[in-house]
């Protein structure tokens, strides 16, 4: 081969062994900060949290139920095994393995009050709607609607 073809199938070599594999920087940026007041935590919402154990989980919102003062609002989630090192890389998890149907259920539903949420580090990385299947995954979820006045 000629010094120039052998140049570029050096390049060549070196670029593709230059690029990550691990899905990094795919997923949308996470904003910089939570809202304060935890109203960024809706239905549909997927959360990145920090755990006190190291790592950040993520947890999708499958709904919250709205209850007068003293009490405040619950919120609803369901959380994910896989765990993230920092936000952005839960935001590329999120978005590279749930399209595929990779993420795997932790726990169907784990109910926290909207106060007590908003006192740990997280970021709402995506919104979507709850699918009537993830429903059906947490069957207790919307059992207090049933007990709404009418």
């Amino acid at each position: 081969m000629r010094p120039l073809a052998w140049s570029l199938v050096l390049a060549a070599g070196l670029a593709l062994a230059a690029c990550r594999n691990d899905g990094a920087g795919v997923g949308p940026p996470p904003p910089a900060t939570s809202d304060p007041e935890g109203k960024d935590l809706v239905e549909g919402a997927v959360v990145a949290a920090t755990e006190k154990t190291g790592g950040i989980r993520i947890l999708k919102v499958m709904e919250v139920n709205f209850f007068p003062p003293p009490m405040g609002d619950e919120i609803v989630f369901t959380a994910f095994k896989e765990m993230a090192n920092d936000f952005q890389h839960a935001s590329d998890l999120w978005t590279t393995r749930r399209g595929k149907g990779l993420m795997t259920v932790e726990m169907t539903k784990i109910r926290v009050q909207r106060q007590q949420f908003r006192q740990r580090d997280y970021r709402v990385i995506a919104a979507e709607p709850v699918t009537p299947e993830e429903k059906l995954a947490a069957p207790d979820a919307g059992r207090f609607k049933d007990l709404a006045p009418r």
